[in-house]
């Protein structure tokens, strides 16, 4: 009886330790608390003077562009800027890229909810849209450019848990045609739970952690 309950231990540990180090692996790289981690779509109308996607460097003063770039160039954070690097991607006449959040959602806080970065004062502008169910697109507002527009879920009446969030271009103005956006942030208080139910980091960190010292016990006690 004794050796069972042994034989079932272990393998209660082992297939625990495997979930939780799947789940730690899971956790996108761009993954970061308050900013867009996920490009969910992205169209080129060809509006540009290049195939895209395309956007380029800045570092509020001087940068390169425009030049051919990767879409994640709009997830995450850009600590430091303006005053360091940072990477844009461009949206000209008709182009969008689509955005989502896998270790949260956003939900209408107090305030402005939603601010969307973009760089140089050329009069860019771009529409931009939010969806619960990433079908649906719903326009929330207009982004300006050289500075973050903040954006209310509020104005629209939108009480659903935002997943996607939609930047469409509305002209070709600038150094590097269209608008240029650099991150999509949400503050603190926006911030509503992981969609679908995924984990947030947080609570991965936390299962991991767990997990070794499950397995820390076994090799203390020997099971």
């Amino acid at each position: 009886m004794m050796n069972c309950i042994k034989i079932i231990k272990r393998w209660f540990l082992t297939v625990t330790t495997a979930f939780g180090l799947l789940l730690l692996l899971s956790v996108p790289a761009q993954a970061t608390i308050g900013f867009a981690d996920i490009v969910l779509d992205y169209f080129d109308s060809g509006a540009g003077p290049m195939a895209g996607p395309y956007g380029g460097t800045w570092d509020g003063i001087s940068g390169t562009y425009p030049v051919p770039v990767t879409l994640d160039v709009v997830l995450g954070d850009d600590p430091g800027y303006p005053g360091v690097v940072a990477n844009f991607l461009s949206l000209p006449t008709g182009s969008y890229v689509t955005v989502g959040f896998t270790d949260e959602t956003v939900i209408d806080g107090i305030g402005n909810d939603i601010f969307i970065l973009e760089v140089g004062p050329n009069g860019e502008q771009a529409d931009v849209f939010v969806s619960a169910d990433l079908v649906n697109f719903i326009f929330l507002g207009i982004a300006k450019d050289d500075v973050s527009t903040a954006l209310d879920l509020a104005s629209i009446g939108f009480t659903d848990a935002v997943q996607g969030i939609k930047i469409v271009g509305l002209d070709t103005l600038g150094g590097s045609p269209g608008f240029d956006v650099i991150n999509i942030q949400v503050l603190p208080g926006s911030i509503g739970p992981p969609p679908n139910g995924v984990p947030e980091p947080s609570t991965l960190l936390l299962l991991g952690s767990g997990l070794i010292g499950l397995a820390g016990i076994r090799k203390k006690f020997k099971i």
